[in-house]
């Protein structure tokens, strides 16, 4: 197939996809919200297999190369300093609730949230370290 036609398929169930979960918050319907999360999956096998096809296509923009090392480099450090400020945030966050409980308790509930993205992140970090650690490693 195609690189054009994959890319042009990709966006179209990517656009439904977030169509069918933004109308369900919208109308907050769980039904369109579940439907867009099985068209996410199903959309996930196409795009793992032609990702290399994909990413090709978005790099270049009528011949010119649009994303090259130097982009790709300032992308991975800013996206590292942003990772670190959400991580820092929601541990100070979580602690500083945690902190003022008997002060506040009406805002207890608050810190698990913040919490839970804490730890979520913390994982996503230690899992693609090792992910890409054994991928680039001798």
């Amino acid at each position: 197939m195609e690189t054009r036609t994959i890319v042009i398929i990709t966006i179209i169930i990517s656009s439904l996809t977030t169509l069918f979960g933004v109308l369900g918050i919208i109308f907050a319907d769980i039904n369109l919200f579940i439907l867009a999360i099985i068209i996410l999956i199903i959309t996930l096998i196409p795009a793992i297999k032609y990702f290399d096809d994909i990413n090709e296509f978005f790099r270049k923009r009528n011949g010119k190369i649009v994303d090259d090392e130097r982009t790709k480099y300032i992308e991975s450090k800013s996206s590292i300093m942003s990772f670190a400020t959400v991580i820092g945030v929601c541990l100070y966050a979580t602690v500083g609730i945690f902190t003022l409980r008997n002060t506040y308790p009406e805002y207890i509930n608050l810190a698990y949230p913040f919490l839970i993205i804490f730890v979520i992140g913390l994982a996503a970090n230690m899992i693609s370290t090792a992910y890409y650690k054994r991928k680039y490693s001798d």
